[in-house]
C-alpha cells in the first residue's frame, strides 16, 4: 500500500475531552511539526486570489484566500480559562482546549459586498473550496505526524468577540477549528470518534460514469 493511501485510510476524526486542564506541552519539535503541517496545507490549489482591498491592511500578505491562526498548548489552556473566568458556555470546546496539543483556526477571506452581507457568489464559493482543500491537506499532514485531529465548526469561537481575542479580523469567516492531540495522557479523558466515519457508502453511492 502506498504511503499516501495509507495516510488517507488512517485519517480519522477524534475528540479528546477532559474536564480539567492537562499538562502543557511546549517544544521546538512541536513548533516544527506545526510549521511543516501549515506549509503542506498551503500547497492546496486556489482559483481566485484574496481580494486586494482586504489584503491592504492585513498583516498576512499571502494571495491565498485562507488564513491559519495557531494556538499552542499553553494558549489552548489560557483560552479554556478565559471561557471559565468569564462564565462563557463552551461545552465540548472547553473540554478539548483542556486536552489539545494545539488549535488552528482556519479562516477564509470573503469578497467585499456593497450591503456588507456575506454573499455566496462564485468567488466566495471558490474561496471556501480552496480553504477546505487546505484544511484537508492539514489533516493529512497531521495524521502523517501521528496527531489525532478534529475538524470542528468552531461553535462560540466563530463569534466576533473571540476573533478579536485571537487577533483574527472580524471580516474573515471561520471554516474550521482544527484541534490537534499528540502524546497526551488520556487516562481521565473521554475519546469520541467521528459519527459519520465509513458511512459515506461505496463508490457507486456517490459517483457515476457518464456516457454521451
Amino acid at each position: 500500500m502506498s504511503l499516501f493511501k495509507n495516510i488517507l485510510l488512517k485519517r480519522r476524526t477524534l475528540k479528546i475531552l477532559s474536564d480539567t486542564p492537562l499538562e502543557i506541552t511546549l517544544s521546538e519539535e512541536l513548533n516544527k511539526d506545526i510549521e511543516e503541517m501549515i506549509t503542506l496545507a498551503g500547497k492546496a490549489p486556489f482559483h481566485y486570489p484574496a481580494n486586494a482591498s482586504s489584503l491592504k491592511n492585513h498583516t498576512l500578505k499571502s494571495l491565498a484566500p485562507w488564513r491559519f491562526y495557531i494556538l499552542n498548548t499553553k494558549a489552548c489552556r489560557d483560552l479554556a480559562k478565559y471561557y471559565t473566568d468569564n462564565n462563557i458556555e463552551g461545552g465540548k470546546i472547553i473540554q478539548m482546549l483542556h486536552s489539545a496539543t494545539a488549535l488552528i483556526q482556519a479562516t477564509w477571506i470573503p469578497e467585499p459586498s456593497e450591503n456588507k452581507e456575506l454573499e455566496f457568489n462564485q468567488k466566495n464559493i471558490e474561496h471556501i473550496a480552496a480553504t477546505s482543500a487546505a484544511i484537508q491537506n492539514l489533516l493529512l499532514a497531521a495524521t502523517e505526524k501521528e496527531f489525532e485531529n478534529y475538524w470542528s465548526s468552531g461553535g462560540t469561537l466563530r463569534n466576533d468577540d473571540f476573533k478579536k481575542l485571537l487577533h483574527i479580523p472580524t471580516s474573515e469567516q471561520l471554516l474550521g477549528s482544527i484541534f490537534l492531540f499528540k502524546d497526551i495522557n488520556t487516562e481521565n479523558t473521554k475519546q469520541v470518534t467521528g459519527a459519520w466515519r465509513n458511512k459515506q457508502g461505496e463508490n457507486k453511492d456517490y459517483s457515476s460514469f457518464i456516457n454521451i
